[in-house]
């Protein structure tokens, strides 16, 4: 996986055990080599993510006596393990992470993976029933002592040898009823969620769409770091390009333009291999995420701001306009369930494929805990006479965009971009409606429904992604089957 660091091959040896890492260098560059260790060599972790808080932290923990050897972040897990235990979770302030720890005097091994899944994390047990954590599928796959492949649930630690819950979705059972304090509120938490993420001094790029997520995250950087553009990826007749160039023309920002060329059937097999998922709209739209994110590594960038987020959690997606109000909030709950598997990894390894490291503000702690305190009828609404999603987070945003931003109908990235991929796969065409009718007749989509009735196959599109799927190994993924409530088959999950 060398494409995950810009250190590769940083790793130790222990009796029973080894840990290591391709490490994308962030928070202290030249100290933060992984392994991380306590003071006397006997904890040691491997992380990926970045912990927003890890400076607090070291503080509160030199107070009580623990030595540090570096400023990086990973460094501040092995101590918060030493006086906290399997509580240290508690204790940290991200939306991502994944990280493992292992005490070679008590050989005691130490896992956990964020609250949502935004960061991989994959383990197996081999013939011989040694464990093994990976970042990727194809890390573990090749190996043919290695027969299944399990996601390592997010939300979760391992500990003492078996996994345990620290954090589930919300079910609210006492909504927000002061709508004006609700939106200060919202308000309040973004510019701190974006804010936390900006602690460097790198150069920051966001994936600017034009749409209302993308432009309020870029407007509150702009705020926040001395450095920081647009990276827009749209032809120059897309309705992105249009509203994205047009917005930062007139609040002066600096922006660069990714035009999308691609060769969809060249490229798909080495999409899918990177992506290691096979759902139609995770593949389909993985596209844009990797034009962009080889423009942002080609441009020098490590961290890229990313609107992700708010379609989930503030219904911003238009197939949410068709359920009832009293179905919004599951719908939310149950697109976030699938996104470990899709949405997340569609950001996550197109990113990484290009050693990039997505933050997504909007994925907070804390503005997830707000969301689901959201009654529905604030999240899918009217305004001037038409029904608009994510009805709250607009009405947060009207305060730092025009409202030709504010208002903008939802278009998915890759279609605001002007790539040829379908709005819905279950409803319209695209390239890949047309590359499939090609490659996979009627009789072999009848038959895949009969040999893996598990994968609820209903279109072309499913079963050519998943044939590629399978010739890369991936099927030993033993969640990977499981159909994923993504937008497009929203509705029809909550029938």
């Amino acid at each position: 996986m060398l494409h995950r660091g810009n250190y590769p091959y940083e790793m130790a040896q222990f009796e029973g055990g080894a840990l290591g890492t391709n490490r994308l260098a962030i928070v202290d560059e030249p100290g933060g080599t992984q392994p991380q260790t306590n003071e006397n060599n006997s904890v040691h972790v491997v992380f990926n993510g970045e912990i927003f808080n890890y400076r607090e932290q070291t503080l509160d923990l030199q107070q009580v006596g623990h030595t540090f050897r570096t400023a990086s972040d990973t460094e501040t897990l092995v101590h918060l393990w030493e006086q906290y235990g399997s509580d240290i979770v508690q204790k940290l302030d991200s939306e991502m992470f994944a990280f493992v720890i292992y005490d070679t005097h008590t050989k005691q091994v130490f896992a956990a993976r964020d609250r949502l899944g935004i960061k991989p994390l994959y383990y197996a047990f081999n013939t011989q029933n040694s464990l093994y954590f990976a970042s990727e599928i194809k890390a573990l796959a090749q190996f043919e002592d290695i027969q299944e492949i399990h996601e390592f649930p997010p939300g979760h630690v391992y500990t003492d040898g078996v996994f345990k819950s620290f954090w589930s979705i919300p079910t609210s059972s006492s909504y927000l009823t002061d709508h004006s304090a609700a939106i200060l509120q919202l308000r309040e938490l973004i510019e701190e969620a974006v804010a936390k993420r900006l602690q460097t001094d790198l150069p920051i790029g966001v994936f600017l769409s034009g749409g209302v997520d993308s432009s309020l995250i870029m407007e509150i950087a702009t705020r926040y770091h001395k450095n920081v553009t647009a990276l827009i990826l749209g032809s120059l007749v897309s309705s992105d390009f249009e509203f994205a160039t047009k917005l930062c023309r007139e609040k002066g920002w600096q922006f660069k333009i990714c035009e999308p060329t691609i060769d969809y059937e060249r490229e798909l097999s080495d999409l899918i291999y990177s992506l290691e998922a096979w759902n139609p709209n995770a593949v389909e739209h993985a596209f844009a995420n990797k034009l962009i994110s080889k423009f942002a590594h080609d441009l020098g960038y490590k961290v890229v701001l990313t609107g992700e987020g708010s379609d989930e959690l503030f219904a911003g997606f238009n197939e949410f306009l068709e359920l009832p109000q009293e179905k919004i909030n599951e719908g939310c709950r149950r697109m976030l369930q699938s996104m470990s598997k899709g949405s997340h990894m569609r950001v996550d390894k197109m990113a990484m494929k290009f050693t990039l490291e997505t933050r997504s503000p909007l994925f907070d702690n804390k503005i997830i805990d707000l969301a689901f305190r959201v009654p529905g009828e604030w999240k899918i609404g009217n305004h001037d006479g038409q029904t608009r999603t994510k009805l709250i987070l607009r009405e947060a945003a009207s305060t730092y965009l025009p409202d030709y931003i504010v208002w903008r109908p939802k278009v998915p990235f890759a279609n605001g971009a002007g790539m040829d991929v379908a709005m819905n796969y279950t409803r319209s065409a695209g390239v890949f409606r047309d590359l499939a009718n090609k490659k996979i007749s009627d009789s072999m989509l009848a038959d895949m429904q009969t040999e893996h009735p598990e994968c609820g196959f209903e279109a072309k599109e499913e079963v050519l992604f998943f044939f590629i799927y399978k010739n890369h190994g991936y099927t030993k993924f033993a969640e990977g089957n499981e159909p994923l409530v993504m937008k497009d088959v929203l509705v029809r999950s909550l029938v």
